[in-house]
C-alpha cells in the first residue's frame, strides 16, 4: 500500500523544485543531467537527502523506477550502478539496515 508523502516532500512534488529534480534524476537514471547543471563537485554527488526523497516518491507510488530501495539486492544494484556518484554517507545510508 502506498505511503503518503510528508509535507516537505509533497511541496517538492507540487513545485518540482531542486530536491524533486535530483530525486527523479536518480529514479529515471538521468543523473548525468544533474552533474552537468551543478558547478560545484560536491553537489554533483548523490546525497542522503536525494535518496530519501527518491525512496519516498517510490513508496508513495508517485513514481516508478528500475531501482529497488527495499531489498538488499536492489540496494546493491543501485550502489553498483551509481558507484562513485554516491557520496560515502549515501552509500552507508543505503546499506545501514542490512549491517
Amino acid at each position: 500500500m502506498a505511503q503518503p508523502l510528508n509535507p516537505a516532500d509533497m511541496q517538492s512534488l507540487l513545485t518540482h523544485d531542486h530536491r524533486y529534480q535530483r530525486a527523479t534524476a536518480i529514479l529515471t537514471d538521468q543523473w548525468q543531467r544533474i552533474m552537468a547543471d551543478e558547478s560545484l563537485p560536491y553537489r554533483q554527488q548523490i546525497t542522503v537527502d536525494d535518496l530519501t526523497l527518491a525512496r519516498s516518491l517510490l513508496r508513495s507510488a508517485t513514481l516508478t523506477s528500475q531501482f529497488d530501495f527495499e531489498t538488499y539486492a536492489g540496494v546493491q544494484q543501485l550502489r553498483q550502478h551509481f558507484g562513485s556518484q554516491l557520496s560515502g554517507v549515501a552509500q552507508h545510508w543505503l546499506v545501514q539496515k542490512y549491517l
